[in-house]
């Protein structure tokens, strides 16, 4: 695993029930990232926050993000304030980022992965990916900071279970995450020499470009969620007494955990969020403020929010 730029972390921000919570960083709640839709204007654009539907919408709404002094803002924004696809685990806020408060960088949808993308780079099991977000018994407490995990794609788009949503086309990623992690940003690279595949006429010159140090770092989804598995609980045995004579599997009485496969709903999917309606209007309006205002004005300095 090659090593993780600081400002891929920086795109992460915490999610709480409510600003004492955020204020004393208590061990609940969620995670976000921020993305950036560019408008017709260089250096210009819209900055959202992005979680879980079930993060933002069910209670912990408040946001709060790293700020240049060393300290934390907090945006309290209420459930209502998210906007979400009824078809998605998935909510967006616009969200004030100043670059000269908060450190802060955004994920620019120019990097989100394409279901066009997947098929020309054949993407798939066994590539690479790393999700940021937040470890909550080890979270930074007064300030943010994100926790990275490591693994692979198991399994390319197919139906999964969303609770209380329904069913949603996601990958199924060999990675460990727990509470917490919720709404986190799943991404997918490469570095030269990533492939087990042989080389053949048709695909050597993209290898030698490879080779040569061409990387990949796209944004492949949003984790939702985890698959559990049941884990039968035995007492009265020793760990050694159990070991050589216990099976596997028996019937009992079961707690259920995590199996380590996590659920990632694909960032094209994060896209159909983001052109709602309601959110297309409202970069349209600012366009139309903008253009107004550089007709007055002349045009500003562009932009210096930090950019992966």
């Amino acid at each position: 695993m090659p090593r993780i730029p600081p400002n891929v972390l920086d795109c992460v921000c915490y999610l709480y029930e409510g600003e004492d919570d955020a204020r004393a960083g208590r061990e609940f709640g969620g995670t976000a990232f921020i993305v950036f839709v560019a408008s017709q204007f260089a250096g210009n654009g819209f900055l959202y926050a992005v979680t879980n539907r079930h993060v933002a919408c069910q209670g912990a709404s408040i946001l709060r993000v790293n700020t240049r002094d060393g300290g934390t803002d907090i945006f309290p924004f209420e459930p209502d304030d998210w906007l979400f696809h009824p078809k998605y685990d998935i909510a967006v806020v616009p969200v004030p980022i100043r670059s000269d408060i908060h450190r802060v960088s955004y994920i620019p949808v120019e990097s989100f992965a394409t279901q066009e993308g997947i098929n020309k780079s054949r993407l798939g099991p066994g590539d690479d990916v790393f999700m940021v977000g937040r470890f909550l018994d080890h979270d930074g407490g007064p300030i943010n900071i994100p926790s990275v995990r490591f693994g692979n794609i198991s399994v390319m788009p197919a139906p999964i279970e969303q609770e209380h949503i329904g069913m949603a086309y996601a990958f199924c990623i060999d990675l460990h995450s727990r509470s917490g992690y919720s709404g986190s940003p799943v991404f997918i690279y490469r570095t030269p020499g990533f492939d087990l595949e042989e080389t053949t006429p048709e695909n050597i010159r993209e290898r030698q470009i490879l080779v040569a140090g061409r990387q990949m770092l796209m944004l492949l989804g949003i984790h939702f969620a985890q698959f559990p598995e049941e884990w039968e609980v035995r007492a009265g045995l020793t760990k050694m007494e159990a070991k050589p004579r216990v099976p596997l599997i028996r019937d009992g009485a079961y707690i259920k955990g995590l199996s380590g496969m996590t659920c990632v709903l694909p960032a094209w999917s994060i896209r159909e969020v983001l052109d709602l309606p309601l959110l297309k209007q409202a970069r349209e309006a600012g366009e139309m403020q903008e253009t107004e205002r550089r007709a007055r004005e002349g045009s500003p300095p562009e932009a210096e929010i930090n950019k992966l």
